[in-house]
């Protein structure tokens, strides 16, 4: 996607700017449950401060007590009485006829704060979970208040309609998953632009029922034809079949229940009049999976289509460091303080993790797995992990916290702003080893770094612009990087990360100039991410929106696209050199493959089974290639491989019994 140049032009007239999101008020831990709020809190602080008008709409969360005690929030007088109009898809809700649709009446404090106008819509359905904010998966089925996210998004176009009726504006909508009713319903208005910021990376294809879409759309008054959207039929051939057994654990994902689902990015990428990202790898990433195991997946569904005709709405806004993080001097901390406080020893490095609790997402089970390793080889270093999380804490953490007190400390609280920064400051290395590209800009990566910590990271799309993915002795280089990875539990990423610690061990003991010069790298790039750069670029726009400019004309739609002929079984045709074989024998078979750029492969074989999942087999590396020996009749299609390649990409080949051909 090719939007405006991301760079500040002259300044823009002022903007009114309503930001739309679940969640928004990072200033208080207890208002936000994950970095989402972060984002839209300081994106609406730098445009406030850039000179727009700026107003903020999200839940209550049923913390509305907590809001008049502590910020003096007042009743704004606002009441709507409405029916959620809930067509449950019964795929998910089998006794969905149980579930009459709730009549709910919409209230709203309202309180000022930094500049800008908050707004907290409050109901029986936006007060539910208001310990996790967000509803549980396992309600899904069996709890009404499940739908918690779509009643946000009817109130809150419904308040917007009534509160700023006459006012042209900007409506700055957050994670598109909550806010996918938004776009279509502002598309007559024409005193509102809509921009859709894709702050997390959700899977593209995450389906929404679209009966309810249909009947949420038709209580606004709008009427969408949504049979466009629709992908086509999915067959049962080989790769098919391996990808969805895949990708079932990566977050990169989500295959539909039935044909009447949508995806949720179809919706907005055809109706939003920007489409707002964080960095542009993040953009690069989102908008054609290259390299990823999804990849061949993508680009038959019709997600990936729609995505292409509107590529000329995407934009980066950016993002940033926080203004009042930015403010702190790390230097005023006290690291032998900090560190004897935790039972730790100032003397030695400190390697910081800090994130939610997500063992896969965030790399977390192969980092606590290489710490073990690295401390059991005798290596001596500080490890500070915070693992956020409201459940149980993992046991296997625990006991390699357990196992080795003076060198590993784990929590699994939220902590607030100073607790954050004091042990950031005192992190010689951070480490943030994420799986399957699920981050975008990655805040807690770029806050550590400003505070001199040297990064130890995955060389993913979304954080390419933090420089740890560089040649580690490159001038501008800020760290080390490890391979990308979309295993759920990944052996390579486990191995890379003891080499990456080990590595970071001795450069930080013998070579003390080397460690400096990348802690500065480290440190003055972070501190170039600002919020101040990412509301300039969004001012201005912004302003080319409400000036009704548009950025270049729509691509036309090309479905006759050579990798892509009739969207069905198969492979683009770029990729590595390959040669695979399947050979049969009287009581077996076998498949081997040769790549000179190969890490890792794995095979997908059908096999019977109750849940009809392919299972995978890693294959055995000889000095030829990879070669694995199976019993029995080999598969009459073929079989799926995956390969992993050397920074972590990812490839399929399909290769079929001589004489026949793959499916």
């Amino acid at each position: 996607m090719n939007g405006p140049q991301n760079g500040a032009g002259p300044t823009d007239p002022p903007v009114d700017v309503i930001a739309f999101a679940y969640e928004a008020c990072s200033f208080d831990p207890r208002l936000m449950r994950s970095g989402t709020a972060s984002l839209v809190w300081n994106s609406a602080l730098s445009l406030a401060r850039a000179g727009h008008r700026v107003s903020i709409v999200t839940p209550a969360h049923g913390q509305g007590d907590h809001l008049r005690r502590r910020y003096g929030a007042r009743d704004t007088g606002y009441v709507a009485a409405h029916t959620l109009p809930l067509r449950l898809d019964p795929a998910a809700w089998p006794e969905s006829w149980a579930f009459p649709e709730p009549r709910l009446t919409t209230r709203a404090l309202h309180l000022r704060k930094d500049g800008v106008d908050l707004y907290f819509l409050s109901d029986a359905y936006l007060d539910a979970y208001p310990d996790t904010f967000y509803p549980a998966a396992a309600d899904e089925g069996r709890r009404p208040e499940f739908c918690k996210p779509l009643a946000f998004q009817l109130a809150g176009i419904e308040f917007v309609r009534d509160r700023f009726p006459d006012r042209p504006a900007i409506v700055h909508a957050h994670e598109p998953l909550f806010h996918y009713l938004v776009p279509a319903a502002f598309t007559g208005d024409p005193l509102k632009r809509v921009v859709s910021a894709v702050a997390t990376n959700h899977p593209v294809n995450t389906g929404v029922y679209g009966p309810q879409v249909s009947a949420a759309l038709e209580s606004l008054g709008v009427d969408l034809d949504l049979d466009q959207y629709a992908d086509p039929p999915e067959d049962d051939g080989v790769l098919e079949s391996a990808m969805r057994a895949h990708l079932s654990a990566t977050g990169l994902d989500r295959p539909p229940r039935h044909d009447r689902q949508i995806s949720f990015f179809s919706l907005v990428a055809d109706h939003a009049d920007g489409i707002d990202f964080l960095c542009e790898g993040q953009q690069s990433f989102y908008t054609g999976f290259e390299a990823t195991p999804f990849a061949p997946r993508y680009q038959r569904l019709t997600v990936s289509d729609v995505t292409e005709r509107n590529a000329h709405k995407a934009f980066v806004g950016g993002c940033g460091v926080s203004d009042t993080w930015l403010a702190r001097d790390e230097q005023a901390v006290d690291r032998d303080g900090v560190l004897t406080a935790l039972g730790l020893d100032p003397a030695l490095p400190v390697f910081y993790h800090a994130a939610r609790y997500a063992i896969h997402h965030k790399g977390q089970l192969e980092l606590v797995r290489a710490i073990e390793r690295v401390l059991h080889e005798g290596h001596r270093a500080n490890f500070l992990l915070r693992c956020a999380t409201a459940s149980e804490p993992d046991p296997y953490f625990q006991k390699v916290a357990d196992d080795y007190p003076g060198s590993v400390r784990l929590a699994w609280d939220m902590a607030d702003e100073d607790t954050l920064f004091a042990q950031a400051s005192v992190a010689d290395y951070c480490v943030f080893p994420s799986k399957y590209e699920l981050d975008t800009f990655l805040i807690a990566q770029g806050e550590a770094m400003a505070c001199g910590a040297v990064p130890i990271a995955t060389a993913q799309y979304g954080t390419r612009h933090f420089g740890h993915a560089y040649d580690v002795r490159a001038p501008d280089a800020t760290g080390f990087a490890v391979d990308r990875s979309f295993q759920e539990d990944d052996p390579l990423l486990t191995r890379a990360l003891v080499g990456r610690i080990r590595q970071a061990i001795a450069l930080f003991t013998d070579e003390p100039a080397e460690y400096a010069r990348l802690s500065g790298n480290a440190r003055r790039t972070a501190r170039g991410l600002t919020w101040e750069r990412s509301g300039a670029l969004r001012s201005a726009h912004f302003g080319a929106l409400s000036s009704a400019r548009t950025a270049a004309p729509p691509r036309p739609d090309r479905p006759d696209r050579p990798d892509r002929p009739d969207r069905r079984g198969r492979l683009p045709q770029d990729g590595p050199e390959v040669r695979a074989a399947l050979s049969t024998y009287a009581d077996g078979w076998s498949v081997s493959l040769e790549c000179a750029d190969a890490l890792r492969v794995t095979t997908y074989v059908p096999e019977p089974a109750t849940d009809g999942v392919p299972r995978a087999r890693v294959l055995r590396a000889t000095r030829e290639g990879f070669t694995g020996v199976f019993p029995g009749e080999a598969p009459a299609g073929g079989v799926a491989l995956l390969v992993t390649l050397s920074g972590g990409r990812s490839h399929w080949e399909v290769v079929a019994p001589a004489g026949s051909v793959a499916a």
